[in-house]
């Protein structure tokens, strides 16, 4: 549950500034995006989806900026028992308006009001639990959620909030290396096994109008991961990032995308 609370498919190493490409920070203001996570991954033998979509708009703040980050709807097509705990870790933020203090570089500093947002959580995950029968798999799902919820620290509070957006950031206010790349060592972790040391190699294989492409290649212990990013030289942000990890015999893939609101 903690593993799918955080979304931790793979735990996000943050890139260490190094000569090379400069990137910047500089999303654009007053405009509404959407932000789309779509999942595949195994439950009960079958692959399944479970997806996000958020709307977002940035605004400028001092030095910084404000992203003002709001779940719009969640969906899965998995049998309760694989579709519940993620439901019941992701209704209570449905609808909940996230205003996340940002830096000048794209560190995620704050939230505004956090009391006020974790009140709203709170009584989203109150409202589930009444509305199910106590013998029920989504009554345990949201009770799971809510003792959870319950043992964060404000620091946990915040990383919680804002774990769906961080990816976005990845790349702000650094820098990548060309050629031959450069290496990385972090941990990948995710529901199809316990967190596994993985290491391999970053690097630019296309340069687009205003933007990169970059391929990171990991493998560790029984696990291999692939991610490709393309990052906007423009705003510094990760638009799409399509990523697989195999654990064995299973696999797990999700794609991200940031796009302009219709």
């Amino acid at each position: 549950m903690r593993g799918l609370l955080a979304v931790a498919l793979i735990a996000f190493s943050q890139p260490v500034a190094a000569q090379g490409i400069a990137i910047p920070f500089a999303p654009p203001t007053d405009s509404a995006l959407v932000y789309r996570i779509e999942q595949h991954r195994p439950v009960e033998g079958t692959t399944r989806r479970f997806s996000a979509i958020r709307d977002l708009r940035f605004e400028r703040a001092g030095e910084g900026y404000i992203l003002q980050a709001t779940l719009r709807d969640i969906d899965s097509d998995a049998p309760a028992a694989g579709a519940e705990p993620y439901r019941a870790a992701l209704t209570p933020l449905v609808g909940v308006e996230l205003r996340f203090r940002l830096d000048g570089q794209g560190r995620i500093v704050g939230v505004d009001d956090i009391d006020a947002v974790w009140s709203a959580v709170q009584a989203g995950i109150d409202a589930m639990l009444a509305k199910f029968a106590p013998d029920s798999p989504r009554h345990k799902a949201a009770a799971n959620v809510k003792a959870l919820f319950a043992s964060l620290s404000p620091e946990g509070r915040l990383a919680l909030l804002a774990g769906e957006v961080q990816p976005l950031f990845l790349f702000a206010g650094s820098s990548v290396e060309g050629g031959e790349g450069r290496g990385l060592r972090t941990v990948a972790g995710s529901p199809l096994g316990r967190p596994v040391p993985v290491e391999g190699t970053l690097r630019v294989v296309g340069q687009p109008a205003d933007a990169l492409d970059l391929e990171e290649k990991l493998a560790g212990e029984g696990v291999q991961v692939g991610i490709h990013y393309r990052l906007s030289r423009t705003s510094g942000l990760v638009e799409t990032q399509q990523r697989s990890l195999a654990v064995g015999s299973l696999a797990l893939t999700e794609s991200r995308t940031l796009t302009p609101a219709k």
